[in-house]
Formats: structure tokens, sequence, C-alpha cells
């Protein structure tokens, strides 16, 4: 993307999952690139294996060091707290970091004269009742985590339409990939420490759109680098839902351990937990010609290969 040479672009949250993988992306395409982060949940190991990017320890809420960095053209912001159980026991911790947090990110890019690319969620739509769930459904949070993040969106927006920051927002729904402690490494580690029996936690019922992290880094660095996306909103998925007693079915299939694994449910779910998650990528695929390329069956595959977990 030649739209980014020379342009200085700083990425908070860099040091965690989804970060890493941007950020690592971005260093071939500037040699102006800064992540920013606190390392309360991103890993030192993130950052130098991204050797051509800065470093900057530094908390979002911290405006003396983050106003203290050079200007900047881009920033992508991912730094939040992305827990919901959390947010929920946190609530006041939770509107810090994910709400103002991203007041003092636009204050910093409104200063720099800098286009934002914001990191929401699919907590914005609580329990939809629409499938697959468009950009339009509109917010009906149903946990602190996920009302956060549409206060975030809101301040994104006024700071668009008050100061004509140049704002895109982009809904995440399940990233996975390596480096990600989620699901889908949750339930192949009791695995590989007991292939006997699979304890899933909640119903087992509740379903989520996975979307493959090397498809999301894709997506936004078109919209970093488009211009014709000012103001826009886009879902970040695969456009399909899948059950976590499916995933687990999955798992245990391709691990040839179907007939012999016991999978158990706690039936408890968490506060703040959503039924289903299964978005509607139509604006994405057609306005920035994107297109998600990575099964979870596949991924999954080359995941239990790469960790050798037994067959």
């Amino acid at each position: 993307m030649t739209e980014l040479v020379g342009k200085k672009v700083m990425v908070t949250g860099g040091a965690g999952f989804i970060g890493f993988h941007l950020s690592k992306a971005l260093s071939s395409l500037t040699d102006n690139l800064t992540i920013y982060d606190n390392l309360s949940t991103g890993k030192m190991e993130n950052v130098t294996d991204v050797p051509k990017a800065k470093f900057v320890k530094g908390d979002i809420l911290d405006l003396d060091t983050l106003f203290s960095q050079e200007k900047i053209d881009l920033v992508y912001h991912l730094a939040a707290q992305v827990v919901v159980p959390y947010s929920m026991e946190n609530p006041m911790a939770d509107f810090d970091t994910n709400a103002k947090g991203t007041l003092c990110v636009l204050e910093k890019a409104r200063k720099d004269d800098a286009k934002v690319v914001f990191a929401s969620s699919a907590a914005v739509y609580g329990n939809p009742s629409v499938f697959p769930t468009p950009e339009s459904y509109g917010f009906h949070p149903f946990s602190c985590y996920g009302l956060s993040k549409v206060v975030g969106e809101e301040y994104c927006q006024v700071y668009r339409e008050q100061y004509g920051l140049d704002v895109v927002i982009t809904r995440f729904a399940n990233v996975y990939g390596s480096r990600c402690h989620g699901v889908i490494h949750d339930l192949l580690n009791k695995l590989a420490k007991n292939s006997a029996k699979l304890e899933i936690i909640g119903t087992g019922q509740q379903c989520r759109d996975f979307v493959h992290v090397s498809d999301v880094v894709d997506a936004l660095i078109k919209v970093g680098t488009m211009s014709s996306v000012d103001g826009k909103v886009y879902n970040l998925g695969f456009g399909k839902t899948t059950s976590i007693l499916e995933l687990s079915k999955m798992m245990l299939t391709i691990l040839n351990l179907q007939d012999k694994t016991v999978v158990t449910t706690t039936n408890v779910s968490w506060p703040g937990d959503v039924t289903k998650i299964w978005f509607d990528i139509t604006n994405a695929k057609k306005e920035l010609n994107w297109q998600p390329k990575v099964s979870l069956e596949d991924n999954i595959k080359e995941i239990i290969t790469e960790r050798k977990i037994v067959k």
C-alpha cells in the first residue's frame, strides 16, 4: 500500500493480539510506525517481534505521554479492556479505559489532524434479533463493555462532525489466530491436558462469528489507506455463525476424538454474555473490496498441527 509510505502511523494496544498482527503488517508498509501500549495485557514479545517499530510504554489515559509523541498521520486505536465479565464487575475501570481512553486518543488525533481507525465490537449490538446483523441495526448493548464501546463510537462520530476529523469505525466479531487466548485455544488446552473430557463454559449453544486475524488486518489496512470511507462503520466477521458445541465437535473430529471424549457444559453463562453473533458483512465486501479468506476448520487444523496435539 503505497499510500502509507512516509506516513507516521501509531497503533494503540499494538502489543496485544490483534495489535501485534496489525503492527507486523504495517511495518512493511511504513518506516514510521509507533506501538503505544501500557503492557497491562499486551506482551513485550509482541513488540520485539516487530523490530522496525518504535515502542512507547504508555497509557492512553496519560495525556502528557500521549501528547508528547511526535505528530502522527494515522492512528489505529485498538487499546481497550475487552473482558466482558470484568466490565460487569468493574464498570468504572472499563469506562475509563474504553470510553475516556478513546476520548484521549481522539484529542491526540485532533491535535495532529490525524485519521482515526477505531476498533469497536459486536458487543454494541447486544443480543440482536436480526441475523445476519447489519451495521444499521443500531446500539443495544447488553454489557458494560458493549456500552463503553458505544460511547467510544459516539465520540468518534462527534469528533468527525464537529472537528472535521477523518474517522472510520470497525466492529469486530470473534477474532482468532496465533497468539490469541480465546475459546478456541481454551478448548484445545483442555483437550491437551485431558482428552477424555471437555467442559464448555455456558450452555454451549452460544454462537459466534469467527474471523481470522489475517482477514481483519487486511480490512484494517484497507480502511486506513482509503479516502472514501470517512465516517463509515464496517462489520468485520466471516459472515457465518458457529455454536461452541459445533466448534467443539469440529475439533474432536479433526483430532479423531469424537467417540472418545465426553463433552459437558456448565449451563451457566456469565453476566453480559450474548446468545448469538452473526455479522452481515455486505458493506465491507462491496465498499472495501474485502473478502475473508481463512475458514475456521482449516485454521483449527493448522493450529492442531503446529501445537502437535495428540490425535
